[in-house]
C-alpha cells in the first residue's frame, strides 16, 4: 500500500509544482485521494496472481488494478481496458530492462540530484500546494523526509533511465532519416516492436494463459 501511494505521490508532482494542477482543483483532488487510498486498500486484499512475467520482473493483478486506480485522476487513462493497461505496463518495464542493457540508465545518485531539485521547485509553489502534497505523502503513510530521500530518488532514476534511452533512440532515427518524423511516433512505434520482438523470443511470458495482448 506504501509503495501505491506514495507513486502517486511522485506521479502528481509534476503537475503541482508547474501549476498544472490549480488552486481551483486541489479540494477535488483531496476527494479523490480518498477514493484512491479506499480502493488501493481494497484491490490489496484481492488475491494476487502473476499475470506476466517480463524479465526478472512480475506484473500481478493487483499492479493492474492499482495502476488503474492511481492513474484514474487522469482523463487519459478513462476509457482504456485493463488489457491496455496491462500491454502498457509491460512495455514501459521494458524499456526500463533495455535502458540498462544498452547502458544508458540513471544512477540512484542521478535520480536522487532530480529529486531534490524537484523538492527544491515544490518549496517555491502557493502554500496549497504545498499543502496538497503533504496530503499525498502522509497518505501513503511515510514522511516527507522518508518520501524524498528513500522513495523518490529510485522513482525518478526510473523516469531519467528512461528519459536516456528515449533520447538515444531519437538520435539514432534522426541521424539515419532524411524525412522529419514526429518523436513521439518514433518512441511508441519502438515500443510496439519491442513488445512483440520480447514475446517472441520469451522475455515477455504469459503466467495467466487467457490472457492475449
Amino acid at each position: 500500500m506504501k509503495k501505491t501511494m506514495v507513486a502517486l505521490g511522485l506521479l502528481l508532482i509534476g503537475a503541482l509544482t508547474f501549476g498544472v494542477i490549480s488552486s481551483s482543483a486541489i479540494d477535488p483532488l483531496a476527494s479523490d485521494l480518498s477514493r484512491i487510498k479506499s480502493n488501493t486498500d481494497r484491490n490489496e486484499k484481492v488475491e494476487k496472481k502473476v499475470l506476466v512475467q517480463v524479465g526478472p520482473k512480475e506484473i500481478t493483478n493487483t499492479d493492474v488494478l492499482n495502476y488503474k486506480e492511481l492513474n484514474s485522476i487522469s482523463q487519459s487513462v478513462s476509457n482504456v481496458t485493463d488489457s491496455d493497461i496491462l500491454k502498457h505496463m509491460i512495455k514501459e518495464e521494458l524499456f526500463l530492462q533495455l535502458a540498462e542493457q544498452e547502458g544508458v540508465s540513471a544512477t540512484l545518485e542521478e535520480g536522487r540530484q532530480e529529486a531534490n531539485k524537484m523538492r527544491d521547485l515544490l518549496s517555491e509553489q502557493p502554500k496549497e500546494v504545498q499543502d496538497t502534497h503533504k496530503m499525498l505523502i502522509e497518505a501513503s503513510g511515510v514522511t516527507e523526509e522518508e518520501h524524498w530521500e528513500k522513495i523518490a530518488p529510485g522513482q525518478y532514476q526510473k523516469i531519467l533511465s528512461s528519459q536516456n534511452l528515449a533520447e538515444k533512440i531519437w538520435n539514432e532515427h534522426a541521424s539515419a532519416q532524411k524525412e522529419p518524423a514526429d518523436p513521439a511516433t518514433v518512441l511508441q512505434e519502438f515500443k510496439d516492436q519491442l513488445l512483440q520482438s520480447s514475446i517472441s523470443n520469451g522475455t515477455v511470458k504469459f503466467i495467466d494463459k487467457s490472457i492475449s495482448l
